[in-house]
């Protein structure tokens, strides 16, 4: 298997293993847990909506570039890279959402 397929693999395997885990992982006293799924979900939805622009405009960057990044074996170390920038400040901002709705994250 070349690197970047590997890269990309990895990525993907630790965004997933990101995605599942985070949902069980905030608590607040008193709270149903279908209350905290569906907080938790709103902050999802929001962070989504404040981060559309930035991942529209690097799939709008992988989508001009990526011709020349494919001829130079690095687009797959590419897409890797703007997925990460791109779930790095989307769980940002859910964290940021969830303790301003006065969440704590748990274990």
């Amino acid at each position: 298997m070349e690197p970047d397929m590997r890269i990309s693999g990895y990525v993907a395997l630790a965004l997933l293993l990101t995605a599942c885990a985070g949902s069980g992982s905030w608590t607040k006293q008193g709270v149903s847990r279908s209350q905290a799924a569906q907080d938790y979900a709103d902050c999802r939805r929001e962070a989504s909506d404040s981060t559309k622009r930035d991942v529209d405009i690097d799939s709008d960057i992988l989508t001009t570039r990526s011709h020349d990044w494919e001829n130079s074996r690095v687009l797959a170390a590419k897409r890797s890279n703007f997925a990460l920038q791109d779930q790095g400040e989307s769980d940002r901002l859910v964290a940021s959402c969830m303790i301003g709705n006065g969440y704590a994250p748990g274990e």
